[in-house]
Order: structure tokens, then C-alpha cells, then sequence
């Protein structure tokens, strides 16, 4: 058999790879906002829970999360599914990156325009609301378009559960048939075209929406 027969295979492998990482990514910025929240509250345990979620999620390996849903979650009776694990592990790991990205924007934020706000009477929710997070967001987007970037190969390691992710299928399909290099040229196109994709993505984005200082 020749790789070509599997060509099936090798699209569902890509398919997998960009709605995975696109739906993670997807939760991953509501866990970095509600974080990034937890972060700015006035409130001290919400600001200590928050900064504890930021400093465990980027001090740990992104397949602990994967073996520890599809592995530990048997325990408790529930069984996520591989593709499953591989989006939850991922949104969990990139809400501490994103929260990272989104504080780093908050310090774009002049904080005349937060006292401004709390002068004519905005509460605190108010102020994130309409005047901190839509420019935080906005001076974030390069950040997380690298974020999203690195995502589509990172996702790869959930295949250490059996996600069949375009990494994992051409590594069965290459050991199937032996034909190692046309299945390696393939992963590389695909993982270079969604680099290339979201980076040019990324830059437009973040010269449409760029704050005006």
C-alpha cells in the first residue's frame, strides 16, 4: 500500500488539527479572560486564585493535561473521548498564555483613562467592561495570533492519547507503508500553511483594530 490510499486518513488527521486547536484556542481566551479578571479585582483571593492559575498553567507541560483528563478522568467516572482531552487540555494550558498576553495589554492601558472612568461614577466591572479590556484585547491580538500559531503544532502531543491529529495519523500512515518522507513533506505543508495563515491573519488584524495612542 502506498500513502496515497490513505488519503482519507490524512484529512481527517487535518481536519482534527484545526478544529481541535481553533476550539480550544476559542476557550482558552473566555478561561484568560475570566482570569485576567480574577487578576484586576479589588478582591485579594480572586487576584491569588488567578495569578495561581497563570503560574501553574505556564510552568507545565502541555501533554501533563492531556494524560491527566484521559487517564485520570476514568476515576471519576467520566470518559472524555481523545479529541475531547486534546481541547480541554489545550484551552486549560493557553487561558494561563492568554492571561498573560491580556495583563501585558492591560499595562497599555493609561491609568488616567481607568480614574477617568471611576470619576464619572463606572464601577469596577463597568471599567473593565468598556474602557480596560476591549483596548487590552486589542494591543493582544499579536501576542495570541503566536499563541494560535503555536497551538497547531502543540496540539500534536494530545497523540500521546491517541488523538489523531494530522502528526499522529501521517506517523501511522508512515509506518504502514514505510513511506516516511512523503508523509513528513505533508505534515510540514500543512503545519506551514496554517503558520503562514495565521500570521498574515494575526498582522491584519492587529493593524485594523491597533489603539491609537
Amino acid at each position: 500500500m502506498r500513502w496515497t490510499d490513505f488519503t482519507s486518513d490524512i484529512v481527517m488527521g487535518i481536519r482534527n488539527t484545526v478544529t481541535a486547536t481553533l476550539l480550544g484556542f476559542a476557550l482558552g481566551l473566555v478561561i484568560g479572560v475570566i482570569v485576567t479578571v480574577c487578576r484586576l479585582s479589588p478582591v485579594r483571593p480572586l487576584r491569588i486564585v488567578g495569578r495561581l492559575y497563570t503560574s501553574l498553567m505556564v510552568n507545565s507541560p502541555l501533554i501533563f493535561f492531556a494524560l491527566f483528563l484521559f487517564y485520570g478522568m476514568p476515576k471519576l467516572n467520566l470518559k472524555p473521548s481523545s479529541y475531547q482531552c486534546a481541547v480541554i487540555a489545550l484551552a486549560l494550558y493557553l487561558g494561563g498564555y492568554i492571561a498573560e498576553a491580556l495583563r501585558a495589554g492591560v499595562n497599555t492601558v493609561a491609568n488616567g483613562q481607568a480614574e477617568a472612568a471611576r470619576a464619572i461614577g463606572l464601577t469596577f466591572g463597568q471599567t473593565l467592561q468598556h474602557v480596560v479590556l476591549p483596548q487590552a484585547v486589542r494591543s493582544s491580538i499579536g501576542p495570541m495570533g503566536v499563541l494560535l500559531n503555536a497551538s497547531f503544532r502543540n496540539v500534536a502531543v494530545a497523540g500521546a492519547v491517541s488523538f489523531a491529529d494530522v502528526v499522529f495519523v501521517s506517523k501511522r500512515i508512515s509506518e504502514e507503508t514505510t513511506d516516511y518522507y512523503p508523509m513528513f513533506l505533508v505534515q510540514f505543508a500543512v503545519i506551514a500553511a496554517l503558520a503562514v495563515m495565521t500570521s498574515v491573519g494575526a498582522r491584519a488584524l492587529d493593524r485594523r483594530f491597533a489603539v491609537k495612542r
